[in-house]
């Protein structure tokens, strides 16, 4: 009978991920309730701790590690962490709120007023506290076999940010990896990302998944930030990674940053060899990130406020606030930026006119972007003059004028049609 996936794993990965030694006790700030607000690690009342739920999860809890293995508590010590169980490590630690990262202070974060949120982001009385979430991956192609083996969480708490980082140092440790995963995502109610409603939570979901847990991001509301920074600057920048947002918007220049394309190699480099140096740059790549997360929500809310003030595309974000219904906010966006916008533009702030009511305005922009030879709106003048000012003349004239089709021989056809009738009634 052929080994699964994971016994083949074990075994060629053996010598080098082996139990580890005896361990400390779980940290009293996971095995105890955690004061501020922060998930508490005691499960429910009826079920077992997440101390003990570890320890029946992590083989080798308790065993020798053999010579040569990774050492867990080396790394601990290297990074700041503890040391939960086998295989598992816990960095928190609570962040100024006077802490500037790039331009902007991480401190108590403002509601966003104008950026469009998805269902359920929106709260009126601000007492819905973001999460932000960033991962750390064995790889890019998501699927069963990436592993996620840093999960970063960045939590608003009483004006400031917490900050707590689970680090899988062992394969065989995952489901105890997990768990404590799980547990601290269990409490989120609005999560916040940058791309991760494509990569790091399906991902996550996979995870939890094959390990047989409940996913506990499951009908919590998500805003990923790349949706809005591409309409905003998609025309704008060459690409809109978050490097690329948060030097632009943010001002941060990261120095000495390991990217993170580079973290897969520093997780297997730990994993064959114990080599902890990379591992730190990971840590602190994946803590950029989620500080640049915490950062750029209130940069965008400006953005969607005044983009050209920000080199945004003004086009974009109106139809962005036209799809949620803001009219008026697009409109005073368009009608700002009326001298240097492209044809397109002025269509849309016509269009805009025009369900406001402001019909002289619209007809304003038609009439100058019909002498230039534009053919949209040249339609929009032949259906105005057609229903509403009822000038047939000028809207046969302008569609005769318009490019051969179904739609210009229909319109002409009820156009010579309707100017029969009236000089028949002369």
């Amino acid at each position: 009978m052929s080994l699964g996936l994971s016994a083949r794993l074990r075994r060629l990965r053996a010598p080098a991920l082996g139990a580890s030694g005896a361990p400390e006790p779980l940290a009293d700030a996971i095995a105890a309730p955690v004061p501020d607000g922060l998930p508490s690690g005691q499960a429910d009342s009826g079920r077992a701790s997440l101390t003990e739920r570890l320890r029946r999860m992590t083989p080798g809890w308790g065993g020798g590690r053999p010579e040569g293995a990774p050492n867990d508590q080396a790394l601990a010590e290297s990074v700041g962490a503890k040391v939960l169980c086998p295989g598992v490590l816990l960095v928190e630690r609570r962040l100024d709120p006077r802490r500037r990262h790039g331009r902007v202070l991480l401190g108590a974060l403002e509601e966003p007023r104008l950026l469009p949120l998805p269902p359920g982001c929106a709260v009126t009385d601000g007492s819905a506290p973001w999460l932000c979430l960033d991962t750390e991956t064995s790889g890019l192609a998501g699927g069963t076999g990436t592993w996620a083996f840093l999960t970063g969480i960045l939590r608003q708490l009483d004006g400031g940010w917490v900050l707590r980082q689970y680090l899988l140092t062992r394969l065989d440790a995952e489901p105890g990896y997990l768990e404590a995963v799980a547990q601290d995502l269990g409490g989120a109610v609005r999560l916040l990302t940058y791309n991760g409603r494509a990569f790091d939570v399906p991902l996550l979901a996979t995870r939890f998944r094959l390990a047989g847990l409940a996913d506990p991001l499951i009908g919590v509301p998500h805003l990923d930030l790349l949706g809005p920074v591409r309409c905003a600057f998609g025309r704008a920048w060459p690409e809109c990674r978050l490097a690329t947002a948060e030097c632009r918007l943010l001002g941060l220049q990261r120095r000495n940053d390991l990217p993170g394309s580079a973290a897969p190699l520093a997780w297997l480099g730990w994993l064959r060899r114990g080599e902890m140096a990379p591992l730190t740059g990971v840590l602190r790549h994946n803590r950029l990130d989620l500080c640049s997360l915490a950062g750029l929500l209130p940069r965008m809310d400006a953005v969607y406020a005044d983009p050209a003030s920000q080199g945004a595309d003004a086009r974009a974000v109106a139809a962005a606030h036209r799809k949620q219904g803001r009219l008026d906010l697009a409109l005073g966006i368009l009608d700002r930026e009326r001298g240097s916008l492209e044809p397109a533009g002025l269509l849309d702030l016509a269009a805009l006119y025009r369900r406001t009511g402001q019909w002289d305005r619209s007809v304003d922009i038609w009439e100058s972007l019909e002498a230039a030879g534009d053919v949209q709106a040249r339609a929009a003048l032949a259906r105005y003059h057609e229903h509403r000012s009822r000038d047939l003349e000028r809207a046969l004239t302008l569609t005769k004028a318009l490019p051969f089709g179904e739609d210009r021989e229909r319109r002409r056809a009820r156009l010579l049609a309707k100017c029969a009738r009236v000089a028949a009634c002369r």
